[in-house]
């Protein structure tokens, strides 16, 4: 009889987490719908409702298309990794630990691979929503009929198109990054990555994916170090607000020699995919931070 009141009590807390979850989920529902409504009725009074609408569906478009972008992303490289994942491993010490993660993990595995997707999708898509702005700055740029004296470019294009395009950059790089980061832990998990194993330390089919993203990555900090060029035309430093002479004369030549720099590091990382080891990347890696280092110190 007493080992009965430990499963009772634990039948009745999986009833009450539906319940309770429930209750949460609706409260956030009545809190939100509260103040879309609040919102809603002050715009009416000032007759620019519209505006307000645009903006609704502005966020949420930018909530979807960016969420599913995300959570695509990263939810496609844990598959990859998943799937080359070693067939046969060598029980070292270290995989004999990982072993009982992988049995507990296996059966529950397709619904954790979409609450991760999923989790990812949401923060991503509540941190683009928040810019709305920007998107209608570039959706509805306009050309100035002005250029700009250093780089020739129409004063339109730092307004509304500069900043969307940093906001696209500042994706990329999550997106690269936490995918780099889940394919490394599912590569470990599954014996790509062997740390603590003797012999290789990755599998040929980890090697090629890491290598590939990383390689992304220093491609994505090349487009950053060019676009740092057009955002000297916001310095402080200049007479008014624009490049000084230190700016034109000094900055923008290293961020340009940073900028081919960065995309031979990025092609060095991608022709490791043909290679064993990492020799290359390593390589690629000390090029790229001794470069910036000693060009930033110039």
């Amino acid at each position: 009889m007493p080992p009965a009141r430990p499963v009772a009590r634990q039948r009745r807390r999986r009833r009450l987490l539906p319940l309770v979850l429930g209750a949460v989920v609706l409260l956030g529902l009545f809190s939100t719908f509260v103040s879309f409504y609040t919102n809603l009725l002050w715009f009416r009074s000032v007759g620019f409702s519209s505006i307000y609408l645009t903006q609704l569906r502005t966020r949420l478009l930018l909530f979807v298309l960016f969420g599913v972008l995300m959570a695509v992303a990263v939810g496609a490289n844990i598959v990859v990794a998943y799937r080359t994942r070693p067939p046969y491993r060598t029980m070292s010490l270290e995989q004999q630990n990982l072993e009982r993660y992988r049995v507990a993990i296996e059966p529950y595995l397709r619904p954790l691979l979409v609450g991760i997707a999923v989790a990812i999708g949401l923060l991503a898509g509540s941190s683009a929503a928040g810019q709305w702005r920007t998107w209608l700055l570039w959706r509805n740029g306009q050309s100035f009929g002005e250029r700009d004296a250093e780089f020739g470019r129409d004063v339109g294009y730092f307004t509304f198109t500069y900043p969307f395009q940093r906001f696209l950059l500042g994706f990329a790089f999550a997106a690269v990054l936490l995918s780099l980061i889940a394919a490394a832990l599912t590569h470990y998990l599954y014996g790509g990555i062997r740390l603590q194993t003797p012999g290789e330390k990755t599998s040929p089919a980890a090697r090629v994916h890491l290598s590939v993203l990383l390689g992304l990555f220093v491609v994505l900090k090349a487009a950053a170090y060019w676009l740092d060029r057009y955002g000297l035309a916001f310095s402080p430093r200049g007479t008014v607000t624009g490049p000084s002479y230190t700016d034109v004369n000094a900055l923008l030549p290293a961020k340009t020699i940073l900028a081919a720099i960065a995309v031979l590091c990025g092609l060095l990382f991608f022709a490791n995919v043909a290679r064993r080891g990492w020799l290359l990347p390593g390589v690629a890696l000390g090029l790229l931070v001794l470069c910036a280092v000693l060009i930033g110190g110039v």
